[in-house]
């Protein structure tokens, strides 16, 4: 059985309030936190207006009315038990615990600071915690408010007021007092606490990030799509470099976002593959007799003939036994591979197959003959004539 009055009948009846709202309460109160509890309380005493939107009838947001029932849960008038959505319950009207006095000296700072822990509400144990930090410690509000607020950030809405006092104490010995000097503090400890400082320490420098390398490590995360446990990893692994930077990172990065190497697994797949064509390319050089250690570039090519074009791994070495000895050998290899890739020849038996093909005799060139290349010197009619002999003169 459910009996209430009307909505319209409930529209003419009264909602007691207690003096003491009007006498403790109302005068520190802003107007609008006094219309949003006054409203509640009609619903409380009058369940069939329940369901009145409170937002439309005042013509408040959302988010007044939350902040106004944060205040008032401060004064312990009201408890927020729920935010999603947001339920609160009345609570009896009783003198305060505190001085009319504190409670002006302090209304706006602990409005913020409730706001800050919302839904949770300060007893006076913890509200006076508060005020030591202030008073006790010497912290601007200000400050105690930046406090509060990177207390939250490191142990959520649930931090206890005794580790809020640790961290109060701390800050003033560090002479951490102002408003400013308390949010310089928290900006650098989120600085640390970037991916970018983890970078850094993973190459054993000890330095904050500069705003450059933050974005950077941002990109890394935001536009290619790793994570960061990624891009730590590819960070440790720049073992070949003698001083690793965010640059030579991020060219590392990239060059991985466009082979698809978007994570640690798929790193280490390409790390095995890679140390198994290096391996390959040394056996490569051993065949051909060739001293040192073959460079990347020679590395690569060797693996695309094997893995894109379908040669044998068997008949690249063959190949590489047939130039050994040869002036240039790596050369000569590479030029076997390619007009066998061509040639589409993809197994063994066709390779041997090649090699065994009669080579065309090579064809000679005439040789010219050297007496004929003298440079040719044009002659004048008055050469020409001291050379003629006149064989009728007397000698």
């Amino acid at each position: 059985m459910n009996i209430r009055f009307s909505p319209e009948a409930a529209r003419r009846e009264m909602t007691p309030v207690d003096n003491l709202f009007f006498l403790e309460y109302m005068p520190d109160a802003d107007g609008t936190f006094v219309k949003v509890y006054l409203f509640g309380l009609m619903q409380c005493y009058h369940p069939s207006l329940s369901d009145t939107d409170i937002e439309n009838a005042l013509g408040l947001s959302e988010t007044q009315i939350r902040c106004a029932f944060v205040y008032w849960q401060a004064k312990g008038l009201v408890r927020i038990r729920g935010d999603e959505p947001l339920t609160v319950e009345y609570l009896l009207t009783e003198q305060p615990a505190v001085t009319t006095a504190t409670s002006l000296k302090y209304r706006r700072f602990l409005d913020s600071v409730n706001a800050l822990l919302s839904p949770r509400s300060l007893d006076m144990r913890e509200t006076k915690a508060l005020y030591d930090c202030i008073e006790l410690y010497g912290l601007e509000e200000g400050a105690v408010l930046a406090l509060v607020a990177y207390c939250i950030e490191l142990k959520t809405k649930r931090v206890s007021t005794n580790y809020i006092l640790t961290v109060a104490q701390e800050w003033s010995e560090r002479n951490i007092k102002t408003q400013g000097a308390a949010e310089e503090y928290v900006a650098n400890y989120r600085v640390q606490k970037h991916g970018a400082a983890e970078v850094l320490r993973r190459w054993n420098k000890h330095r904050p990030p500069t705003v450059d390398e933050m974005a950077l490590y941002d990109r890394w995360i935001n536009e290619l799509g790793f994570d960061s446990e990624t891009v730590l990893t590819a960070a440790a692994r720049m073992t070949d470099v003698a001083s690793p930077t965010f640059a030579v990172l991020s060219d590392r990065l990239s060059d991985m976002k466009e082979r698809r190497v978007t994570d640690v697994e798929a790193m280490d797949a390409a790390e095995e593959k890679n140390a198994a064509d290096r391996e390959f390319a040394r056996m490569v050089y051993a065949r051909l007799g060739k001293i040192g250690a073959p460079d990347r570039t020679t590395i690569a090519q060797l693996a695309m003939f094997r893995d894109e074009k379908r040669i044998p791994r068997e008949a690249i070495l063959l190949a590489a036994d047939e130039c050994a000895g040869a002036e240039r050998a790596l050369g000569m290899l590479k030029k076997t591979l390619s007009d066998w890739a061509n040639e589409h020849i993809e197994t063994l038996e066709q390779a041997e197959a090649a090699l065994n093909r009669p080579k065309p005799a090579p064809v000679k060139k005439k040789k010219k003959n050297a007496a004929l290349l003298y440079e040719q010197k044009p002659i004048s009619e008055e050469d020409f004539n001291n050379l003629v002999v006149n064989l009728s003169e007397d000698l």
